[in-house]
């Protein structure tokens, strides 16, 4: 009896599909996939340039290590019920990990529990979760109070210490906008600056635009203007330079778009965030946390602060 109870796990050994294997002590089937691993990534959105950036380096890891990637975003940030959706799209994939941005991260926690609960690791790129939820594998991103202090403090070295600012961040619930706004914000208040208005932008160029337009109507001193993202920025300078106000505009991301505004003396400055190294780090990260690797619980893309001096090398890179 006990010879035969060998010779059927033999054969059901033999028997197994070669495309099916563990990975970090879970089973993945890569038939689907050409014999690639499989990785989701879900981020805010793929329309707009920061995010294509993102995208683009995620695509060369992914090129560089054979992984399979399914990228997904929907057309606007501020799209965040179909953002979920599309998350729980991704993880009925069964993918080796997923790599997500969430633009509402409250919103988010059920669905990193059903991630969870499946087995499958998020990384997250560029917007932490809320504090106290600790069911992810590691956070890629800026140190965004530090990057929009960085952003402020370029600013008062320019106008000076004293001055009437605006700040532009982005949707409400988004941590990562109102962070950089948060430390830009503080930098201001310690150098004596006026804190003229601080209102959202939505992430959006347009909508920047008429909100900056709308602060004009009721300040026309305006000295600064720090923006949580580059499209902000550009929004907000095409308002003060229709109303023939001349401020001091930092964004944020170091965007094509806003270096060459820089070199052409519109923006002041961006503070560069690495979105290509956001994309890189996840899914080369993805890949040690399918081999059971240990990673670090928080990863530091780095910041740069970019005005006319160094905007064309910036360039160049991009």
């Amino acid at each position: 009896m006990k010879k035969i109870s060998v010779v059927l796990l033999i054969l059901v050994l033999f028997l197994i599909p070669a495309n099916v294997f563990a990975q970090g002590g879970k089973e993945v089937d890569t038939a689907a996939s050409g014999g690639k691993m499989k990785v989701s990534m879900v981020l805010k959105t793929l329309s707009s340039e920061y995010w294509k950036r993102v995208v683009a380096g995620a695509d060369e890891a992914a090129a560089k290590y054979n992984v399979d990637l399914t990228k997904l975003g929907p057309p606007s940030e501020d799209a965040i019920e179909q953002q979920i959706n599309m998350v729980q799209d991704a993880l009925t994939a069964n993918p080796v990990a997923l790599i997500f941005s969430p633009s509402q991260p409250a919103t988010a926690v059920n669905v990193l529990n059903s991630a969870k609960a499946k087995g499958i690791p998020v990384i997250l790129v560029d917007t932490p979760m809320p504090d106290g939820f600790t069911d992810y594998a590691t956070f890629i991103g800026t140190e965004n109070y530090a990057a929009g202090k960085l952003g402020a403090e370029a600013i008062i070295k320019k106008v000076g210490k004293s001055g009437k600012v605006v700040i532009i961040e982005g949707a409400p619930g988004n941590p990562t906008t109102t962070q950089r706004a948060d430390g830009a914000q503080d930098a201001f208040k310690a150098a004596g600056y006026e804190i003229l208005s601080r209102q959202p932008g939505y992430s959006d160029r347009e909508k920047a635009y008429t909100t900056m337009q709308n602060i004009l109507q009721v300040n026309k001193k305006v000295d600064a203007v720090f923006a949580s993202n580059d499209e902000m920025a550009l929004g907000a300078l095409r308002a003060l330079q229709q109303a023939k106000v001349n401020a001091a505009v930092v964004g944020t991301d170091g965007n094509k778009g806003a270096l060459e505004s820089i070199l052409a003396d519109g923006l002041f400055g961006s503070v560069a965030q690495k979105p290509e190294m956001m994309g890189y780090l996840a899914v080369e990260n993805a890949i040690k946390l399918s081999k059971g690797e240990t990673i670090e619980k928080r990863i530091d893309s780095g910041v740069d602060v970019i005005t006319k001096e160094t905007a064309q090398a910036a360039l160049d890179k991009l």
